[in-house]
């Protein structure tokens, strides 16, 4: 099989992911979990909060959004990929096609980014727009918190979603394991003194916004990791754990069930 081949058969199984991930009755779940920010953003503004302002806009975000949103979506939409496809007796009829197991994986995978992306960025854009809109002052004005967090929603997506992937190929039931190194482990350790917090990407992701963003509440988070240093870091650890569950997925069995 030529590499255009590959190329072409791994699309379809990426075209397929993202339309399954879009067309099930979680996507509503996603939906109004999603749109928090804009909700949020939007009654401060109705309300007229008179310190709704691009400071506050942040101080909201940062434990909403990278700490809730951005987990949950990750990790319901991440442990489907395979899981689901194993308990719905379907993965034996994908692994029939001429396509490699770690294929498949990749092009899970990347059918999970761009569809996690697709519902993650939009609301961010709208949130930013509203606060600077409710500021009065145009919409470049704080160009640099749109850049952080359209950083760290690519980079967190990224790193969330190939642990949690990785997990459904290593578990039989990755969502309670999801839950607790998701909304626990990040939690906790990332609020720990010392080098504790580095185990945690929650602390990368913080690092990149602390660096990204010139005035925000994060001024006085310690780190001694640059935002380009972050973003590297972020990136090999989506793909450390992206190709150990290729490797777990490649040896593993899989038998249609009675």
């Amino acid at each position: 099989m030529t590499v255009a081949q590959t190329l072409a058969k791994g699309w379809v199984v990426t075209t397929l992911t993202a339309r399954y991930l879009l067309s099930t009755r979680r996507v509503i779940a996603m939906g109004l979990i999603v749109a928090v920010p804009v909700l949020l953003a939007g009654s401060l503004a109705l309300a007229r909060v008179r310190s709704f302002d691009i400071l506050l806009f942040q101080v909201l975000m940062i434990p909403l959004f990278l700490q809730v949103v951005l987990i949950f979506v990750t990790l319901v939409n991440a442990t489907a990929l395979i899981r689901e496809e194993i308990d719905d007796n379907t993965l034996p009829y994908l692994l029939t096609r001429p396509v490699s197991k770690p294929a498949i994986v990749a092009s899970k995978y990347a059918g999970y980014l761009g569809t996690v992306l697709v519902l993650l960025v939009p609301p961010v854009v709208l949130a930013y727009a509203i606060t600077e809109g409710y500021s009065g002052v145009p919409i470049g004005t704080d160009a640099d918190v749109l850049l952080g967090f359209f950083a760290v929603t690519v980079l967190g997506s990224a790193a969330y979603g190939a642990l949690f992937l990785f997990l459904s190929v290593l578990l039989r039931k990755p969502l309670p394991v999801g839950l607790m190194i998701g909304f626990l482990w990040e939690s906790v350790v990332g609020s720990l003194p010392g080098n504790v917090p580095k185990l945690s990407i929650i602390y990368y992701l913080r690092s990149t916004l602390k660096g990204t963003i010139e005035i925000g509440p994060l001024t006085g988070f310690r780190t001694d990791v640059s935002a380009g240093g972050a973003a590297v870091i972020l990136i090999l650890v989506s793909v450390a754990f992206l190709v150990a569950a290729m490797l777990v997925f490649q040896r593993n069995e899989f038998r249609q069930k009675a």
